[in-house]
């Protein structure tokens, strides 16, 4: 996995989809991405989505890795627990401008130096809201995720049950990837790259 790993952190100003089932295991994936960008003296911002952090961290101590976040930004979307440098909490997620306004207000306390790399986690349980309402689903698309996707020169991974997403939430987060990757059997495996395409 570490290769693999290796070669997701040399990838600059992309999108990085992580796929992975309910019963593999993405926060070993996570630790080593955080632990690699630490070791290019990057902290990467966290967008915590529902308490999906506090999961990926009890995990890893349940597997015995230790990973520490205390000085990682976290930006939590909804949520109680709090794990890492919380900046601030979006509790609104169904109002898109609303949830964007609140989001950027959050967003000016991240550190410049963390303002390049972000990691997502629980991307598919933005969708919850409207699960059964596709036409909502694809507005928040062109709303939240197109729109806060497309920044120039930042270099965004996110993680997502395909366990849990619609595929309709699947193929958009894929045709917006440069990159797809999942995890299974704890490897890595690629799926989409720019240069193969899907």
């Amino acid at each position: 996995m570490g290769g693999k790993v290796d070669e997701i952190l040399s990838k600059e100003g992309v999108v990085v989809l992580i796929e992975y089932p309910s019963l593999s295991h993405p926060e070993r994936v996570f630790a080593r991405i955080v632990e690699g960008l630490r070791g290019r003296g990057i902290r990467p911002l966290i967008v915590d989505v529902f308490d999906t952090l506090h999961i990926f961290f009890q995990n890893l101590r349940f597997a015995g890795i230790w990973i520490n976040l205390g000085d990682i930004p976290v930006i939590k979307e909804r949520g109680f627990v709090k794990v890492g440098n919380v900046l601030g909490n979006v509790e609104v997620i169904e109002d898109f401008e609303y949830h964007l306004a609140l989001y950027s207000s959050i967003a000016r306390k991240v550190p410049e130096e963390s303002r390049r790399h972000t990691i997502v986690l629980g991307v598919e349980k933005f969708a919850f809201p409207f699960m059964d309402q596709p036409p909502k689903l694809e507005r928040y698309f062109e709303t939240v995720q197109r729109r806060y996707l497309q920044v120039m020169d930042k270099t965004n991974f996110l993680f997502l049950n395909t366990d849990v997403a619609s595929e309709y939430l699947k193929k958009g987060l894929e045709q917006d990837s440069d990159y797809v990757f999942l995890v299974q059997d704890g490897r890595l495996y690629p799926v989409k790259s720019i240069q193969e395409g899907v």
